[in-house]
């Protein structure tokens, strides 16, 4: 198996995830209360992928799609009704209490859904209860980065950056990047 040369990433940006993830769910207190439930459960978060970079023959050879996808990430809920990073050590003695699988596509797929308000696919295993919470939220759970803007920036210019961004992201979901493409072209497939 061919490694990945940006496996780096991970163990630098999981510890920054986690403390986003955890300001968007301190956000709502329901949310808090809904995995106050579960304290002590863990989720596994594993990444499934049918995409490999194109640079991916040159970077790394004889490497394939799953040798792309992040590395499996273990959270523990803790007291507070927040998500902990499990530890090396710690993870293996801990039962498992839900894992989520979510499956990756081309970065410019998960992009365009992403602007469409879409998620990726994402699979449920393993407690009832917890995949209920779960579920509800990545239903309901979003990130008000306009109200974050607001308390470091003002409200003005908070405003401005969030209509900024709406025009951004109406252009971007205009652009086709197929549009100049002749007919009858085909990609190759993998």
């Amino acid at each position: 198996m061919a490694m990945n040369p940006l496996s780096w990433i991970g163990p630098l940006a999981l510890p920054r995830l986690a403390l986003l993830l955890n300001h968007v769910v301190a956000s709502e207190p329901v949310a808090m209360a809904k995995l106050k439930a579960h304290v002590g459960r863990t989720v596994d978060i594993r990444w499934t992928s049918s995409f490999v970079p194109p640079f991916a023959a040159w970077l790394s050879p004889g490497s394939t799609s799953a040798d792309w996808a992040p590395q499996p990430v273990r959270l523990t809920i803790t007291p507070a009704g927040l998500f902990e990073v499990a530890t090396a050590n710690g993870a293996t003695t801990t039962p498992v209490g839900l894992t989520l699988t979510v499956h990756l596509t081309a970065p410019w797929t998960l992009a365009r859904r992403a602007l469409q308000g879409e998620r990726p696919e994402v699979s449920i295993d393993g407690d009832a209860a917890l995949a209920e919470t779960a579920s509800w939220l990545m239903k309901n759970l979003r990130w008000d980065i306009e109200d974050d803007l607001a308390r470091w920036l003002g409200n003005t210019p908070s405003q401005v950056l969030r209509s900024v961004g709406e025009s951004l992201k109406e252009a971007l979901l205009r652009w086709r990047p197929d549009a100049g493409r002749r007919p009858g072209f085909h990609e190759a497939k993998r």
